[in-house]
C-alpha cells in the first residue's frame, strides 16, 4: 500500500516530476577502473548491463520484499561491496517514489558516522543496483548471541554508535523510521567487542523507510516494525518527526539490557496497545543488576510524548552516557542463562516474522496499515473516529438504565431475592441480592431501624442523602434505590466483588510508583467530586476503598458513607469521628471551632503514604496516637522512601499539613507536580518493598477478620477511652459528643458517643436556602438533552425570566456527572464577565440538580449567520473582540471552554447582530498545571488538533483554534474544515484549509493573518487571547467614529430584518448543527 502522504495526492502522481538527486551522472569520461569510494561523488549509470560489466556477483547476504543483497566484487580493482538489487517490476508507483527517496537520503547522510555508505547506482528498466559499503561483521545481535555474554558498558557503546549516527541524520532532518536489530550491522568480525570498539563498528543500514522531514511533524506515513515503532506513528492520521527514531533506540537498548522486548506480546493488538500507552516493566529477574542510570535513560527514550522525549543530542549528554565508570553488570543473567536465553528467543522470533513476510511477498506498509486499522476497529482505541457520536438531528431523552422500584410504593421483597450475607452488624446486614425481573446482582444493606436511636437514624438519613447527591460521581459507590419501610430501610447499591484497595495492590505482578500514582489519581478524582458537592466523607481509609472487579484497576470505588455529612459552611462539623490512624488533627482538637471536608484530604494523605511506603505514617500505642497526629509527627524513612520521587514526598507533605488551610485540596492534588510527571519517569521506581510490607499487613488483617468472624457494620457501640485520653479531660471529650472508631495496630475496634452536628432544615446550594420549585414558576421547554431538560422559568418575586437546566441524577453516568460539576464550578468563577452567560443560582436537591442561568433571547449565532449569509468585517470584528474578551477572562483564570462553536455563542436580544455572549460550559475545565488537560472532547470541525492525539496533553490554547474556526465562518460564510468524518479530522490534524479567492478577495490581510495565527497547528505558536486583542485587525475598534458606524449598520439591519438570501455555502454552515461530538470521559 502506498504511503498515506502520497495517497492524498494520487490524482497528481502522473504530473509529478522526479526530483534530481544530489548525484553525478556517469559519462564516457568516468574511469570505471577506479574503485568507488567516499572521495568521489555518487555515480549513476543508466546504460544497459553496465552493472554486469563492472561487478562480479558473490554470495547472497540478505533478502527483502523487493530486494536481494549480495556481495559484489569490483572487477577492475578487486574491492568487495554489498550490492542491493531492487526488482522494480514488482513496485507500484508509491514504491518507486520510496526508492527514489531512499537513494536521495543515503546520499544526504553518506558522510555521517555510523551510517552505511552508498557509492554507485545502476538503473535498468526492471532492476536497480545500489553499491554500498560491505559490512563484514554481520548483524549486531548475531554477534551477541555468538559471544553469549554482553555487558552494560557494551550496551552503552552500542547506544553511543546509534545515537552518533542519528544525531548526524537528524541534523540533516532525515528520519530513519525503521530502526530494529536486523538493521544494525558491524563493520568487521572481531573476536571481542569492547565499549569503544562497538561504538565505532556499528552502522545503521536499510534506509527503505527513511524520509527527509521538510516541516515540523511532517511525516504522515504509518510505517516501521510493530514493537519498535513510536506511539505517535500509531495514529489514524499520524504527524510526527525525527524523534520517532529515539523511541526505537529505547526499545533496542531495553532489549540489549533486559534480554526481552518491552512491548512484546503474542497478540499483536496488545503490542499496539502497550506501545500507545507506553506500558512496559523492568522485570526484577532481568534488571536487578542494571544500573539505575541505565533504567532512567531508557525511560527518557520510551517517553510517549515526543516533545518530552530525549533528542539524539540530549541522549548523548545523559548521565548514563557520560559516566566515566560503569560496572559490567548483567553477570547474574549469564550465570543463570536467563538473559541469553530470552535474548536468543526474541531475536529468532523477530527474524522468523521478517522472513515469513518476505516469503509471502507482503507489502510491509499495506500489511501494517491493515493490522493497525483492524486494531482500531476491534478495540475502539481510535479517539478520532471510534468515539464520534452520530447525531441524527433529533434530541431523544436517553432511556434510564435503572428504574427506581421504590417509587411504586410496594415492599422491597416484591422486587428482590436476598442471597448470601456479605457483612453483618448489630442492626444492619448486607446481602447479595438479585432483581427478580432483570436478574441483575446488587448489594443490599438491610438496616433494622426499629433498633436505632435518634442520632443513628439521623446518621442513616445523612448517608442516604449523601449517596443520592453523589450518584454518577466518578469512582464512588452507587446507590440505586432506597426502600424505607416501617421497621427496615433497604439500600440497593452496586456490589464490589474485588476486595479492598490494599488487597489489589498486593496481588499486582509489578508495583511501581507509576501504578501507585494511577490509584492516587482515582482517589483524588473521587474526592474532588465529593467535595465539590459539599460532602465530607469523614472515614477515608484503605478498607473503604473497594474494587468492583478484582482484576480491573479502574473499578475502584469509595464506599461506606456512614459518617458522611453535608458541609453547608466552613468548619460547621463538630463530631469526633473517623478511624484513629487516619483522622485529621482538627477533628481531634477539642478547642477548635470545628472542621469541614478538608479533613478528608488528611486521611487521603495517610492512604497515599501507605500506598507508597507500605506502612502508616502515624503508629504507636493507641493512648499516644492522638497526640502524634495532632503534632503531625511523621517522617520518610530512607529504607522505604529512598527510591521514591521527591515530587511524591512533597505532595504527601502538603496533604499532611496540620493546619487545614495549608492543606492541598483534591483539585490541587490532581494537578500537583507529581501528577504532572511523565509516567515513564515513574516506571523505574520499584515499590516491591512497600508491597511486601502491605502483604504482611494483609495477612495479619486476614487473621484478625477470621477471628472476628464477619465484617462489622456498626459504628455506634461503645466508648474507647484509651484513644481519646490524650486529647483532654474526660469531661472535655464528653462535651464534644464524640463518636469515633479507634483502630489500634492490633486491629481492635471501638466507637463512642452521639452525633454532635447542628440539626436543622435541609440545606440547598441556593443562597435563599429554599427549593427551586418554591422560587420559580416553570415555562416552556427550550431544549431536551441526553440527561437534562432546559426550561424557561420566571422568578416568583423578582419577575426575572431565566433558563434552568434540570438534571435528574438518578441515572447520571460518570462522565456526565463530572461535566455537570465542572460546568457549575467554572461558571461560578466567571459571573463577573459581561461577555459570558451569567450563572444565577444552583440547587442541589435529593434527586435533581438545577442550574439557573440568565436568559438570552437572541438565539444562536449560527442562526443569525444563516440569515445574513455572512458578517461584514466591521460586524465580525465587534463579535470576535467580545469573544476574545470572554476567552481572556477565562484563560486568566486557567479555564478552558473546550467547546466553542457558533451554536454555543448566543445573541442577547432578538434582532441583535453583534451583542453576543459565550454560553455552554459543559466541557469546561480548570487547568492548574501547563498542558494538564488529557480528555478528547469538543465538536467535530471546531476541535483543536492537539486534542485529537490518542493521548492528548493540552491547555487553554485549544479555545483559540476553535475561535479561529468561528471567525473564518463569520467572514467566509463556510467552515474551513469540511468533509465527512475522517476527512474533517485529517484536515484538522494537518491544518489543511484555504482562503478561497471567490469568498476572501474582499477580506483584509489583517483578518486573514489573525485567522492563520489562531489556526496554527502547534499550540505554543498559536496566538493568545490577550495578544489577539492587541492585533492590528482588532485595534481598529479603538476608533470612536468607527464604532458609530457599526451602531448605524446594526440599526439598518434591524430595519431590514435580514431580507438578503442565503448563498449556497450557508447550507454548509447549517449542517454544523448536526455535527458529531467527540465523546470521551470529560
Amino acid at each position: 500500500m502506498p504511503e498515506k502522504e502520497k495517497d492524498k495526492d494520487k490524482e497528481k502522481k502522473k504530473k509529478r516530476k522526479p526530483s534530481k538527486p544530489a548525484i553525478v551522472l556517469a559519462g564516457d569520461e568516468y574511469d570505471t577502473q577506479v574503485a568507488p569510494s567516499l572521495n568521489q561523488n555518487v555515480k549513476v549509470f543508466n546504460e544497459l548491463r553496465a552493472f554486469e560489466r563492472a561487478y562480479t556477483r558473490g554470495p547472497q547476504l540478505g533478502l527483502g520484499a523487493f530486494a536481494k543483497v549480495f556481495m559484489g566484487t569490483h572487477k577492475a580493482s578487486g574491492q568487495e561491496y554489498a550490492i542491493k538489487k531492487i526488482d522494480r517490476s514488482k513496485m507500484v508507483w508509491g514504491d518507486r517514489d520510496a526508492l527514489e527517496d531512499e537513494i536521495n537520503n543515503l546520499i544526504l547522510v553518506r558522510d555521517g558516522p555510523n551510517i552505511v555508505q552508498l557509492y554507485e547506482v545502476y538503473e535498468e528498466k526492471s532492476h536497480c543496483f545500489l553499491v554500498m559499503g560491505l559490512l563484514r561483521g554481520g548483524e549486531l545481535f548475531d554477534r551477541i548471541l555468538e559471544q553469549k555474554t554482553f555487558t552494560e558498558p557494551q550496551a552503552r557503546g552500542c547506544c553511543r554508535g546509534l545515537l552518533t549516527g542519528l544525531a548526524y541524520m537528524h541534523a540533516k532532518r532525515v528520519a530513519h523510521r525503521d530502526l530494529k536489530p536486523e538493521n544494525l550491522l558491524l563493520m568487521d568480525h572481531q573476536n571481542s567487542i569492547s565499549e569503544d570498539t562497538i561504538a565505532d563498528q556499528i552502522k545503521l543500514a536499510d534506509f527503505g523507510f527513511a524520509k527527509k522531514v521538510k516541516t515540523e511533524n511532517g511525516c504522515r506515513t504509518l510505517c516501521g516494525t510493530p514493537g519498535y515503532l513510536a506511539p505517535e506513528i500509531l495514529e489514524r492520521f499520524p504527524a510526527y518527526d525525527t524523534k520517532c527514531d529515539l523511541w526505537s533506540v529505547g526499545v533496542i537498548i531495553f532489549l540489549l539490557l533486559g534480554g526481552y522486548l518491552p512491548f512484546e506480546d503474542e497478540d499483536e493488538d496488545r503490542v499496539f496497545e502497550k506501545t500507545r500507552e507506553g506500558q512496559y516493566y523492568f522485570h526484577p529477574t532481568y534488571w536487578k543488576s542494571i544500573s539505575a542510570e541505565a533504567k532512567q535513560f531508557v525511560t527518557h527514550l520510551l517517553t510517549v510524548n515526543p516533545r518530552k522525549r530525549f533528542s539524539s543530542e540530549e541522549a548523548l549528554k545523559a548521565t548514563w552516557m557520560t559516566s566515566r565508570r560503569l560496572d559490567n553488570g548483567m553477570s547474574e543473567h549469564h550465570e543463570e542463562g536467563l538473559y541469553n536465553t530470552a535474548l536468543q528467543q526474541n531475536i529468532k522470533k523477530g527474524k522468523q516474522k521478517g522472513l515469513a513476510a518476505v516469503e509471502a511477498g507482503d507489502n510491509r506498509l499495506a500489511v501494517l496499515d491493515e493490522k493497525f486499522n483492524g486494531f482500531l476497529e476491534r478495540t475502539g482505541a481510535d479517539g478520532n473516529a471510534a468515539r464520534v457520536k452520530k447525531d441524527d438531528g433529533e434530541k431523544k431523552p436517553r432511556q434510564p438504565k435503572f428504574v427506581e422500584d421504590s417509587a411504586a410504593g410496594r415492599p422491597f421483597s416484591e422486587f428482590y431475592d436476598l442471597g448470601d450475607i456479605l457483612g453483618e452488624g448489630g442492626y444492619a446486614c448486607v446481602y447479595r441480592a438479585m432483581h427478580k425481573r432483570t436478574k441483575e446482582i446488587y448489594a443490599v444493606k438491610d438496616i433494622d431501624t426499629s433498633m436505632l436511636e435518634s442520632s443513628s437514624m439521623n446518621a442513616l438519613q445523612d448517608e442516604i442523602a449523601a449517596l443520592k447527591l453523589l450518584r454518577g460521581g466518578p469512582y464512588i459507590i452507587r446507590l440505586f434505590d432506597v426502600f424505607q419501610e416501617p421497621d427496615h430501610t433497604f439500600m440497593v447499591m452496586e456490589e464490589c466483588r474485588g476486595g479492598d484497595l490494599l488487597t489489589r495492590v498486593t496481588e499486582k505482578e509489578f508495583y511501581t510508583e507509576r501504578e501507585a500514582r494511577k490509584t492516587c489519581k482515582i482517589l483524588f478524582q473521587a474526592m474532588d467530586y465529593i467535595h465539590k458537592k459539599k460532602v465530607a466523607h469523614r472515614d477515608i481509609k484503605p478498607e473503604n476503598v473497594l474494587m468492583v472487579e478484582a482484576d480491573d484497576d479502574h473499578s475502584i470505588k469509595i464506599a461506606d458513607f456512614g459518617f458522611a455529612k453535608r458541609v453547608f459552611k466552613p468548619n460547621c462539623l463538630r463530631t469526633l469521628c473517623g478511624t484513629a490512624q487516619y483522622v485529621a488533627p482538627e477533628v481531634l482538637d477539642l478547642h477548635s471551632p470545628g472542621y469541614d471536608h478538608r479533613a478528608d484530604m488528611w486521611s487521603v494523605g495517610v492512604v497515599v503514604y501507605i500506598l507508597l511506603g507500605g506502612y502508616a505514617p502515624f503508629e504507636g500505642p493507641v493512648h499516644e496516637l492522638a497526640q502524634v497526629i495532632c503534632k503531625g509527627d511523621y517522617c520518610f524513612h530512607e529504607k522505604y522512601w529512598g527510591e521514591i520521587s521527591n515530587e511524591a514526598k512533597d505532595m504527601i507533605s502538603n496533604l499532611l499539613q496540620v493546619y487545614a488551610e495549608h492543606r492541598l485540596s483534591a483539585e490541587e492534588a490532581l494537578q500537583c507536580p507529581w501528577m504532572a510527571m511523565e509516567e515513564e519517569a515513574l516506571t523505574t521506581k520499584d515499590l516491591s518493598g512497600a508491597k511486601a510490607v502491605l502483604q504482611e499487613r494483609q495477612t495479619q488483617k486476614a487473621g484478625d477478620d477470621q477471628a472476628y468472624g464477619i465484617k462489622q457494620l456498626d459504628k455506634h457501640t461503645s466508648l474507647d477511652i484509651s484513644f481519646t485520653a490524650g486529647l483532654g479531660s474526660l469531661e472535655e471529650v464528653a462535651n464534644r459528643k464524640t463518636q469515633i472508631t479507634a483502630q489500634t495496630q492490633q486491629g481492635a475496634m471501638a466507637t463512642i458517643g452521639e452525633d454532635g452536628e447542628e440539626e436543622g432544615e435541609e440545606i440547598y446550594d441556593s443562597s435563599s436556602g429554599r427549593q427551586c420549585d418554591e422560587l420559580y414558576t416553570w415555562g416552556r421547554v427550550i431544549e431536551q438533552g441526553d440527561f437534562f431538560t432546559l426550561r424557561e422559568a420566571r422568578h416568583n418575586q423578582l419577575n426575572e425570566i431565566v433558563s434552568i437546566k434540570c438534571v435528574k441524577r438518578t441515572d447520571l453516568e460518570s462522565g456526565d456527572a463530572v461535566a455537570l460539576q465542572d460546568e457549575i464550578s467554572t461558571l461560578s468563577l466567571l459571573v463577573d464577565c459581561e461577555y459570558i452567560a451569567r450563572l444565577v443560582d444552583v440547587f442541589e436537591e435529593p434527586d435533581f440538580t438545577y442550574v439557573v442561568m440568565e436568559r438570552l433571547r437572541g438565539g444562536e449565532l449560527i442562526d443569525r449567520l444563516s440569515e445574513k449569509k455572512y458578517y461584514t468585517e466591521n460586524e465580525a470584528r465587534v463579535v470576535i473582540k467580545k469573544l476574545l474578551c470572554a476567552l481572556e477572562y477565562c484563560h486568566n483564570r486557567r479555564i478552558a471552554n473546550r467547546n466553542i462553536k457558533t451554536e454555543t455563542i448566543q445573541l442577547i436580544q432578538k434582532g441583535s447582530i453583534t451583542d453576543v455572549k459565550l454560553t455552554d460550559f459543559g466541557m469546561a475545565k480548570r487547568v492548574l498545571i501547563p498542558n494538564g488537560l488529557q480528555t478528547q472532547c469538543g465538536t467535530e470541525g471546531y476541535v483543536a488538533p492537539e486534542i485529537l492525539e490518542h493521548r492528548p496533553e493540552y491547555d487553554v490554547q485549544c479555545d483559540m483554534w476553535s475561535l479561529g474556526v468561528v471567525m473564518y465562518m463569520l467572514l467566509g460564510g463556510y467552515r474551513p474544515f469540511r468533509g465527512d468524518g475522517d476527512e474533517i479530522i485529517r484536515k484538522i490534524r494537518y491544518g489543511e484549509y484555504k482562503f478561497h479567492k471567490r469568498y476572501w478577495n474582499e477580506i483584509s490581510e489583517e483578518a486573514k493573518i489573525l485567522i492563520s495565527r489562531m489556526l496554527t497547528l502547534e499550540p505554543i505558536g498559536r496566538i493568545t487571547a490577550t495578544a489577539a486583542l492587541h492585533s492590528d485587525w482588532i485595534a481598529v475598534l479603538e476608533d470612536e467614529e468607527y464604532l458609530r458606524q457599526i451602531e448605524e449598520e446594526d440599526r439598518m439591519y434591524n430595519r431590514q430584518n435580514g431580507h438578503a438570501k442565503v448563498r449556497a455555502a450557508t447550507y454548509v454552515i447549517m449542517a454544523a448543527r448536526r455535527l458529531e461530538l467527540l465523546a470521551g470521559v470529560r
